[in-house]
């Protein structure tokens, strides 16, 4: 059956391969085509069904129906593999691959490191170039403040959607639920409830996204919170209160952890964005930020293989 001890096992084995090898261009060319499938066959309906001639319900109709083909598929494939794969003498090893695969441990905080030197060595404009990989905002517009909060930012959100909300679909139901996380997490990316064109089409996508992160998210607040205590300069106190208070819970973790205000206003091409600011620290953050964050990152990761381990651990005990 999908979950269980034989999931909790491997899963820190999983996290600890993605963080070795996770963004290398050979390893994840290899473990990365299930999420690239995903995308590009999500990109494959927007454009065969998106079509902004049709009415707005049936655009809404589309849209769910595609979510919950992606559902099933993924469902149905997970349950598949595990029933083909764990009776093989070395079917853990192909899961173990699959996992990893799911888990993007590495390439954010690789991400939020060359924002980092790029700022610090190359100046601004590098900087806008490196934190494209981290945020979906429109990085020409930034300031060197503005950069290493988008940086921040996308740093803690990738942490919730690409590692810990995986982590814990695949610790409480196997493979289909990693999978299901990735179709859903995919679908979301390429049609998610954003603008105009998808204010009806992602609509579905981005309320099951929603709710299948619920608990991931407050996870993944939680333990940048836990973290605090091992790295340097970072406040544990303000940390857990701004969690309290806002929301997102990694991004508002990760801004009283480092007495910065995340979010806030902006400018968006030529359509200006009133999104309320996270946390009461500075607004005016600097390169130097990002090094407390890579360590709470990291820090968080490790938490979470632990977590992972203590359970597995527990399971184990309890199956004697």
């Amino acid at each position: 059956m999908p979950g269980g001890a034989e999931s909790l096992l491997l899963l820190p084995i999983a996290l600890a391969l993605a963080a070795l090898a996770g963004d290398w261009p050979a390893v994840d060319g290899v473990l990365g085509l299930p999420r690239r499938l995903a995308l590009n066959s999500a990109g494959w309906l927007d454009r065969r069904l998106n079509r902004l001639n049709r009415s707005p319900r049936t655009r809404l109709v589309r849209g769910l129906l595609v979510t919950v083909l992606f559902a099933v598929l993924a469902l149905a494939a997970g349950l598949a593999l595990t029933v083909a794969l764990r009776p093989l003498p070395y079917g853990y090893a192909v899961e173990l691959a699959l996992v990893a695969g799911a888990l993007q441990v590495r390439r954010p905080w690789n991400r939020l490191r060359t924002t980092m030197r790029a700022l610090e060595w190359k100046g601004l404009p590098a900087g806008r170039d490196a934190v494209r990989d981290l945020t979906d905002r429109h990085a020409l517009g930034l300031d060197e403040h503005g950069v290493v909060r988008a940086a921040v930012e996308g740093a803690a959100r990738a942490l919730d959607g690409r590692v810990v909300a995986p982590a814990f679909w695949y610790a409480l139901a196997g493979l289909p639920g990693i999978l299901l996380w990735t179709a859903v997490d995919a679908l979301d990316r390429a049609i998610g409830d954003r603008g105009p064109r998808h204010d009806r089409f992602g609509l579905a996508t981005a309320r099951l996204r929603a709710a299948l992160g619920w608990v991931p998210t407050r996870l993944t607040g939680l333990l940048l919170v836990l973290a605090c205590p091992f790295v340097p300069r970072t406040r544990t106190g303000e940390a857990a209160r701004t969690l309290a208070l806002a929301a997102p819970a990694p991004v508002a973790a990760i801004a009283g952890a480092l007495d910065l205000s995340l979010g806030g206003p902006r400018r968006e091409g030529e359509v200006m964005v009133r999104a309320p600011w996270i946390g009461e620290g500075r607004a005016r953050a600097v390169p130097a930020d990002i090094r407390p964050a890579l360590a709470l990152y990291a820090v968080a990761c490790l938490l979470l293989a632990g977590l992972a381990a203590a359970a597995a651990a527990a399971a184990a005990l309890h199956s004697f």
